[in-house]
């Protein structure tokens, strides 16, 4: 039975590397990652129309943007410049048509594309995420 460690300094450099935990740039690199891939799939699921827009007016696929907050929270919408976020969750969600006195007609269903997108990329965002992550731990590992 040994009674030392061989290698102790390299051993407890590991250790101290591990102890450190992931660093924000980690942290974003791996969120995203995954905002990458639910960006692509809110993309592809999006209902875009053929109206040819003027004035610099952009189609809701081309206004999707993801913003990444200093604590590492990626974050994937509508842009707010294109202000076309409204447009979006009318679209999703659906509305009830009324006319310009306020009388109600009939209910306008939802094309629920942000939660087809959801559904149709959650095991490809969480793959995407431990890929990142298993990438920053074996950096601070050494291998």
């Amino acid at each position: 039975m040994a009674n030392t460690i061989e290698n102790e300094a390299s051993f407890e450099a590991f250790l101290d590397r591990l102890a450190d935990g992931l660093s924000i740039e980690d942290k974003i690199a791996a969120n995203k990652a995954g905002a990458d891939v639910f960006k692509q799939a809110l993309h592809d699921a999006t209902p875009r129309s053929d109206t040819v827009y003027k004035r610099g007016t952009v189609h809701l696929q081309d206004a999707i943007v993801e913003e990444v907050s200093p604590s590492g929270r990626v974050e994937v919408g509508f842009s707010a410049k294109s202000q076309r976020g409204h447009i979006a969750r009318f679209q999703n969600d659906g509305w009830v048509a009324t006319d310009r006195n306020g009388k109600r007609h009939k209910q306008v269903p939802g094309k629920h594309f942000w939660e087809k997108a959801e559904h149709a990329s959650k095991g490809r965002i969480q793959e995407a995420v431990k890929h990142s992550l298993e990438r920053a731990i074996a950096r601070k590992v050494g291998h």
